[in-house]
């Protein structure tokens, strides 16, 4: 009689594990906590203030999936479809053992570790593709200026800089007026040949070089990225693969100030204005700052290739 049950004893232990846990425990043992709603329509942000960039809207009631708070549960790390960013914590609503109430006031109960924020880190892993990583310098200036100690430990150092890099081209390109093939070719890059890399779109799909040094006239034009290889982790890789990794600037194209510093000298400058009108119609996001903003920033003193009679 009493085998049967020590033996049921037994085996209800074994599968303990298996079985269903209480809702404190799960959380316990994930990474991410509940489902938490949105108590009123509000902004996911991509940092913990509410000075960081919109990443979207969250309209009231929808369904967010929370990563953790800070320690002072003002702001939430969550994940709305694709999009990942920061809610302020008393906006939330989480359920806990058939109780609602702010994430902020339920946020022990869920054994959940307290989230870090360091802008790097963060924008890296979500925000390479938004438009407002292209000022991403900037942001992280603005990051140590408004440091507050609930974010976790604080950011040592500059994660990104604009700053150059050596680089040494995988095969030979042309180098171009412009980051597209239908740019005016402004010279040739060797394979092999060394060259310094100023910076790259902000999808890394092109970079704007120089030449480095050596016999042959210099230049100064954009290059598909992985025609670029630099020196990482011990080995030459192609630029496009790491390039956000090693502080690498992320660079606009603005065809009036990028002509106007590097091309004055070259014949198809005195064409500037089909170009202009062709840079407007081709116009990507990737570029940076739209075509509808050149005009303050145009040097009118230079239109059509010729100095204006008032120019100083």
């Amino acid at each position: 009689m009493f085998r049967p049950l020590m033996l049921a004893a037994g085996i209800a232990a074994a599968l303990a594990p298996l079985l269903p846990v209480s809702a404190q425990m799960q959380y316990q043992r994930r990474d991410d906590g509940p489902p938490a709603v949105a108590g009123r329509a509000t902004m996911l942000r991509a940092g913990p203030e509410q000075g960081y960039p919109q990443v979207r809207r969250i309209e009231q009631g929808q369904q967010v999936q929370l990563y953790g708070c800070l320690s002072d549960r003002s702001w939430c790390d969550v994940r709305l479809g694709q999009d990942r960013g920061w809610v302020s914590g008393p906006d939330l609503q989480a359920e806990f053992r058939g109780r609602r109430d702010s994430v902020a006031n339920l946020y022990g109960q869920f054994q959940l570790g307290d989230r870090d924020f360091r802008i790097g880190d963060y924008w890296d892993d979500n925000y390479r593709q938004q438009p407002f990583y292209a000022d991403r310098t900037r942001w992280e200036q603005q990051y140590g200026e408004n440091y507050r100690t609930s974010w976790g430990p604080r950011q040592n150092g500059t994660r990104w800089a604009n700053r150059t890099t050596a680089g040494v081209m995988l095969r030979q390109a042309w180098v171009r007026a412009g980051p597209d093939l239908s740019y005016p070719r402004v010279g040739l890059a060797r394979a092999r040949s060394r060259v310094i890399v100023h910076g790259c779109l902000r999808d890394w799909s092109w970079c704007d070089i120089s030449s480095r040094g050596g016999n042959r006239a210099s230049f100064r034009g954009w290059v598909v990225s992985q025609h670029i290889a630099s020196l990482y982790q011990g080995r030459q890789q192609p630029l496009n693969s790491f390039a956000p990794r090693i502080g690498i600037g992320v660079l606009g194209f603005n065809i009036n100030r990028y002509w106007g510093e590097n091309y004055r000298t070259q014949p198809f400058y005195g064409q500037r204005d089909r170009w202009e009108r062709q840079y407007r119609q081709n116009y990507r996001p990737t570029w940076g700052t739209g075509p509808e903003r050149d005009g303050p920033d145009r040097d009118d003193r230079y239109r059509d290739g010729q100095p204006r009679p008032d120019a100083d």
